[in-house]
């Protein structure tokens, strides 16, 4: 091949040169005269050949060589240049990241990442939106938007917690990273947007097992010492109750006090010392119908009906079988607690796939979407007497079942707690 070299290659010639005379894009264009230079690339690579040709026999001067070398070293450039934005455009395009550059609250760039985070097929839908129908303001959600890094001058990169809009309403937990640059001639604003949702479940597991941790120590520390005391002022009151003539209503609600220091004890122990499971076959209908046995006197005091549903005959779990009760005595109390008017308390009993889905539906009070993120949180309880301590133990019983536990609810309409569990295996 002709021009593959550093050197220029002059034929002035063609049917006199031995490679150039055979070659077919001489005879199909009727090349008589050939002057090529390569086209270096400042990394040393040679990208092509620029050439020059005539139809006539010509010879080349040395101007016309050095003219068109300096032709070839500024297509380098050109090349160089044009390449370069190829990279920063893929850099751009194809990163994880959001990138979209505003000016002025008008949002003027959008790569496909952006698009994805704020829920539009095509970053085009952003183009021409003002900022802050993809960033909210800084005074609605002020305590997530702190500036963790500020850098000086014209390279200034502020790194903020805030939320992102996306096109359904809902807000996504976000780093937004913001730098002044020149965008088309003009002062602009880039902001590299990080989803950081997985880094907030961290963070927030992280910050549980904080609470987890002290509230096991703290059981280590206190429980049996109060447990102990509390054995004998039980005793002593059924006692005094016995040869009391009056006033017996004192002394159940005494007990029943007791009873409740009882089993914040009892909770704390667990934390402190978790039973090991019993696991076994055991139908979860009948568990369930245990369970209601236990509460149905409190439930009947409130007014309260509780029902059951059962659409699956496939109702075996491998499981500990006071645990699960324990669980659902939590989930199913928590509803009575909270039907102050009375109501009805419904748990279906369904199968889908490998798994046995039972769904607690009351109609209570419910609860606000920012407090239904909390529950099972340590000590973070929607009761004025709770602890926080049921819930988180009830998931931590169902995690280790390999199941999971999850929340609904909407505002004076009701709460629905649904439990996912394996099915037992045909052999257990």
């Amino acid at each position: 091949m002709i021009g593959t070299g550093r050197d220029p290659v002059i034929i002035n010639d063609t049917s006199q040169h031995a490679l150039a005379s055979k070659m077919d894009v001489t005879k199909e264009l009727n090349i008589k005269s050939f002057l090529g230079v390569p086209i270096i690339t400042k990394s040393g690579e040679i990208f092509g050949t620029l050439c020059a040709i005539d139809t006539s026999l010509y010879t080349f001067q040395d101007k016309e060589v050095v003219l068109l070398q300096s032709m070839a070293t500024f297509l380098s450039y050109f090349i160089e240049l044009e390449n370069s934005e190829n990279l920063y455009r893929q850099l751009v395009e194809k990163s994880p990241d959001g990138i979209i550059i505003e000016k002025e609250g008008e949002l003027l760039y959008a790569n496909p990442a952006a698009a994805i985070l704020h829920g539009v097929s095509n970053e085009q839908d952003l183009i021409g939106r003002n900022i802050s129908s993809l960033l909210v303001s800084e005074d609605t959600f002020d305590n997530d938007q702190k500036i963790i890094k500020t850098c000086q001058q014209m390279n200034t990169v502020n790194v903020m917690e805030r939320k992102l809009k996306q096109e359904n309403g809902e807000f996504l937990d976000i780093e937004a990273m913001e730098q002044t640059l020149i965008y088309r001639g003009e002062p602009a604003k880039q902001i590299i947007i990080r989803d950081v949702t997985d880094k907030k479940k961290v963070e927030h597991f992280i910050h549980n097992s904080e609470k987890l941790s002290l509230a096991g120590q703290l059981a280590a520390a206190v429980a049996h010492e109060i447990r102990n005391p509390l054995t004998g002022i039980k005793g002593f009151i059924q006692l005094l109750k016995g040869s009391a003539k009056e006033n017996h209503l004192y002394y159940d609600i005494i007990m029943a006090e007791v009873e409740r220091v009882n089993e914040i004890v009892n909770e704390f122990l667990y934390l402190a010392k978790p039973e090991i499971p019993i696991v076994k076959k055991n139908d979860m209908v009948e568990l369930i119908k245990e369970v209601i046995v236990l509460l149905n006197t409190q439930a009947i005091l409130k007014n309260v009906k509780i029902s059951i549903d059962v659409n699956t005959s496939t109702t075996l779990i491998s499981c500990d079988r006071n645990q699960i009760k324990q669980v659902f005595k939590n989930i199913i109390k928590n509803s009575i607690d909270v039907m102050s008017k009375g109501g009805n308390i419904l748990v279906s009993i369904l199968k889908t796939g490998t798994k046995l889905v039972v769904i607690v539906d009351d109609e209570g009070i419910g609860i606000s979407k920012e407090r239904l993120s909390r529950l099972g949180e340590p000590f973070y309880t929607t009761k004025e007497k709770g602890t926080g301590l049921g819930l988180m133990i009830s998931r931590k019983i169902i995690e280790e079942h390999n199941g999971t536990i999850s929340f609904a609810s909407i505002v004076n309409e009701g709460t629905t707690v649904t439990v996912v569990l394996p099915i037992a295996a045909d052999r257990c």
